[in-house]
């Protein structure tokens, strides 16, 4: 075994042995909040600490799951982020992210998951990457599937809610409560699957991977496609339309927000800002090779590539009441100052509950500020 084998074995052996000690840590360091940042201090209990361990179980498995291959590699691929930069730095974020006509119907189907009927519809959306990311197109499928739960009346407010890293599966009505947005609230219900996820995963195609390019790929496509269910939605004769976001899907709602004037109401939950700014961020704690590659993730030409699909280089057309960042004052995975960086863009409302990012799942207190900002979409 090689050196930086043997040094990157050591830091995850140490991410999985120091599970315990960094969520009591981070969970005394939430319990002081940050003045200067307006975060405010955490409740500090048994609660607490154990959601900040499953949060540094979660980073330490995909520490795993995503492994840097090789730096060589990881250097290529930000060379051609060299290349690519010019390209897409001059078309900018509403060059690259084109508007998305309404989509081709080609499958329905209903289907059940535990007590929750829904329909399953596959559409054709009509996605053209510009020509540096036209490359990976043959591992994105074309076909966007979603899920949905629909009143039968007309002129109902409408929900798209976009997922995060590992889910598009059947179990999301159970994640983002589409039963409960459906029949309590009165929501139409959209949960589509992203690219690279559920059903549409691709063996060659990991998300978020180490080749910047491929994830400025795959979340064009994925506006593209969120898009393209703003405009079914907006043919639908709708009361409303709100965009939602959990962790990778925080973003995408951001930008779709910004990027769509139909597009009334957004929230984002649990938020992450930019893909390769996150994993550089855990790569630091991998060992030699993880900071080496942390570095190459921060370079300038991954953060030019990256400013086409930054959700601070738009504004949403909501108003300011209508924009409603959830945060997690103990988030170990996307960060607290994801959230609050995102606050302070849109000048919108956030809130924060005492727990971790994994944890809002379970937490009473993020299903009622939903419920409540919703239900004010409706009045």
């Amino acid at each position: 075994m090689g050196v930086s084998k043997w040094d990157t074995t050591v830091a995850r052996v140490g991410l999985f042995a120091n599970i315990v000690p960094r969520a009591v840590a981070s969970a005394r360091a939430a319990g002081r909040g940050h003045a200067t940042l307006g975060i405010p201090p955490s409740k500090v209990g048994a609660r607490t600490v154990g959601e900040s361990a499953v949060d540094e179980l979660f980073v330490a498995i995909n520490s795993v799951l995503r492994d840097v291959s090789s730096i060589d590699d990881l250097a290529e691929a930000v060379v051609r982020c060299e290349a690519a930069a010019p390209v897409l730095t001059d078309l900018g974020v509403t060059g690259v992210n084109q508007p998305q006509p309404v989509p081709t119907i080609l499958r329905r189907s209903r289907k059940r998951f535990t007590t929750t009927t829904y329909e399953h519809i596959d559409f054709s959306p009509k996605v053209e990457l510009p020509e540096p990311l036209a490359g990976y197109a043959p591992y994105l499928d074309g076909v966007l599937s979603a899920r949905l739960l629909v009143h039968d009346e007309p002129n109902r407010p409408w929900i798209i809610w976009v997922h995060g890293v590992g889910q598009g599966r059947p179990d999301d009505i159970y994640s983002f409560r589409a039963a409960h947005l459906h029949e309590k609230l009165g929501y139409n219900v959209v949960l589509p699957v992203l690219p690279a996820h559920g059903a549409r995963s691709h063996a060659n195609v990991v998300h978020p991977s180490f080749d910047p390019l491929e994830n400025i790929a795959v979340t064009v496509q994925a506006i593209a496609e969120v898009r393209t269910m703003v405009s079914w939605v907006g043919a639908q004769d709708p009361a409303a339309i709100t965009v939602a976001g959990t962790s990778l899907g925080g973003p995408l709602a951001a930008i779709v927000a910004g990027l769509e004037p139909s597009v009334s109401s957004v929230l984002a939950l649990v938020p992450m800002l930019g893909v390769h700014a996150t994993l550089a961020h855990h790569l630091d704690r991998a060992g030699k090779v993880g900071r080496d590659a942390a570095a190459l993730l921060r370079s300038d030409s991954v953060r030019a590539v990256s400013s086409v699909v930054d959700p601070l280089a738009v504004l949403p057309y909501a108003e300011p009441d209508r924009r409603l960042v959830i945060a997690a004052l103990n988030d170990r995975v996307t960060w607290v100052t994801a959230a609050q960086r995102l606050h302070h863009h849109w000048g919108g409302r956030i809130e924060w509950y005492p727990g971790g990012h994994v944890g809002h799942v379970f937490s009473g207190r993020v299903r009622e500020l939903t419920d409540q900002f919703l239900t004010e979409g409706t009045d």
